[in-house]
C-alpha cells in the first residue's frame, strides 16, 4: 500500500506541474494565433504541448524526487532550466508551434520562457520556505514553547 500511495502522491505532483505547463503553452498559442487572425488552436497542437508538458513534469519529479527541491542543489536546478528549454523550445521549433511569427516574436517567446521558469523555481522556492516555517512554528508548539 505504501508503494501505491507514494505513486499516487508522485501523479498529482506530476499532473499538477503538468497542467501548469499545458495551459501556459496553449495560452501563448492562442495569443499567437489570434495576432495572426487565428481565433483557434488545432487539437493536434494541444496534444503535443500536453505530452510535452507530460514528460518535462515527469523528468522534474525524477530531478527533484521526494526529499530534493528547487534550491538545493546548483546541479539539479541548473539541468531542470536546461531540460525545460530542451522541452519546449525543442517542441516548438519541432512541431511548429509558433510557425510564422517573426524572429523578434521567437525571441519574445523565448525570453517569456525563460520568465516564466524562473518564476516556477521561485513557486517552488517559496512553497519550499513556507513549509519549513509552518513545520518549524508547529515543532515549537508541540514542545511546549
Amino acid at each position: 500500500m505504501n508503494g501505491f500511495n507514494r505513486f499516487y502522491l508522485w501523479g498529482l505532483k506530476m499532473k499538477y506541474h503538468m497542467s501548469t505547463y499545458t495551459v501556459a503553452g496553449i495560452f501563448f498559442k492562442a495569443i499567437v494565433n489570434a495576432l495572426q487572425g487565428v481565433y483557434s488552436v488545432d487539437s493536434l497542437t494541444m496534444l503535443q504541448m500536453l505530452v510535452v508538458s507530460m514528460l518535462f513534469a515527469s523528468a522534474e519529479t525524477a530531478i527533484f524526487p521526494e526529499g530534493k527541491a528547487f534550491g538545493d542543489s546548483l546541479g539539479r536546478t541548473v539541468l531542470w532550466g536546461v531540460l525545460a528549454n530542451i522541452a519546449f523550445l525543442g517542441g516548438a521549433l519541432g512541431f511548429g508551434w509558433f510557425r510564422g511569427i517573426p524572429v523578434w516574436g521567437g525571441v519574445l517567446l523565448v525570453v517569456i520562457l525563460e520568465g516564466a521558469m524562473v518564476a516556477m523555481w521561485y513557486a517552488m522556492w517559496l512553497e519550499r520556505k513556507w513549509d519549513t516555517r509552518d513545520l518549524n512554528r508547529n515543532l515549537k508548539k508541540f514542545q511546549g514553547e
